[in-house]
Parts: structure tokens; sequence; C-alpha cells
């Protein structure tokens, strides 16, 4: 009797701990195209993974990291590959020269949600057209500053072009702009608000 209420014990022990996942086990999900997981990791630690069905048949894979001893110290990456896993942009920043995305103020779940919310695309309209005209003899568009070596006609090809485009949050207003060909992202700059003045 001793004997099986040990087994009954061990058993029910056992039905309550959740199973462990092996390394090279291939029961996980593969149909999910979203993740958002914390890095087992000391410190404050989040990532988030996406499919983006862009222009057309495009397809790519957005994907966003935070890492750092403490949450406001994190430093973010944001990452655009393709769907073979080539790695097309990446491009880290500070958390706290995001204000736009990271709260100063987050802990490790805050982090979580911050970083699935900053691998959203902030474009209205995903398309490179929808950014706005860059005037000839201007310096740059109105409301947008242009990446290091974007020029005018550079700019306006890919606008001409209507490709993909993925926007996020870069700084306290602005949101960066990554324009797509195929499988080459090149930043275009950063969109900021026009001001009422």
């Amino acid at each position: 009797m001793k004997r099986c209420g040990l087994s009954l014990l061990a058993l029910a022990l056992a039905a309550c701990t959740p199973p462990t996942a092996q390394k090279g086990d291939d029961t996980a999900d593969a149909g999910t195209s979203e993740t958002t997981a914390p890095l087992q990791q000391d410190g404050c630690n989040a990532q988030y993974s996406r499919d983006w069905s862009a222009v057309g048949s495009q397809y790519y894979v957005i994907e966003a990291e935070a890492h750092g001893d403490t949450c406001p110290t994190a430093n973010a990456t944001m990452r655009i590959k393709s769907r073979d896993g080539a790695v097309l942009f990446d491009r880290s920043y500070q958390t706290a020269q995001v204000p736009l995305a990271f709260n100063p103020n987050s802990d490790q779940t805050g982090l979580r949600e911050e970083i699935e919310g900053w691998a959203s695309n902030t474009a209205e309209t995903p398309t490179a057209d929808w950014l706005p005209a860059w005037p000839q003899r201007a310096d740059h568009p109105p409301g947008f500053t242009p990446a290091s070596g974007i020029t005018r006609n550079r700019y306006e090809q890919f606008r001409g072009a209507q490709g993909p485009l993925f926007c996020f949050p870069d700084g306290g207003e602005s949101n960066a702009c990554v324009g797509m060909q195929g499988d080459t992202a090149t930043l275009l700059g950063s969109l900021t608000p026009e001001r009422a003045d």
C-alpha cells in the first residue's frame, strides 16, 4: 500500500511538471509566425520575431531584440532578414535614445511589450511612394532627414519603384525608414512628423 501511494505521488508530480525542451527537439510548433520570448540571461532581455509580407510576393522576417544589465540601459537591435535567413539590415540603438518606443522606467515585462511594438511597421502605407517627395533644389524632403549617402536621385528611385518600406521609431519623434529592393535593404533616413508652428 505504501509503495502504491508513493508511486501515485511520483506520477502526480510528473504530470504537474512542465516538459523541458531538449536540444534538437523538433516537436515545437513551427507554424507560428510571431514569437516573443525572454532570453535566458541575467539582466533585462527580450526578443521578438515576425514574418512580414511586403508588396507582392516579397516576404521578410523582422527581428527585434534588447539586452542590458538593466532595462533603461539595454541596447536594442532591429534586423530585417530574407526568408532564407540572410541579414539584409541590422541597426542597434540604446533604448534611452529611442523614447518614442521605449519607456525609461520599463521592467522586463514592459520591455517585452515595447520590443513587440517597436517591430511594427509605422509607415501608413508600406511602400516607398508613401514618403514625401524630395523637391528639386531642396536639401531634403519635407519632414525627412536622408541617411548618409542617400541623394535625391536615389531617394526618388525608391519612391518611383514603389517597393516595400519598413519604418520604425529611431528617436524621440522620428522613424527610420528602410527601403527594400528584392534582397537588398537600404536605410533611406528618418521621417519626422511636420510641426504646426
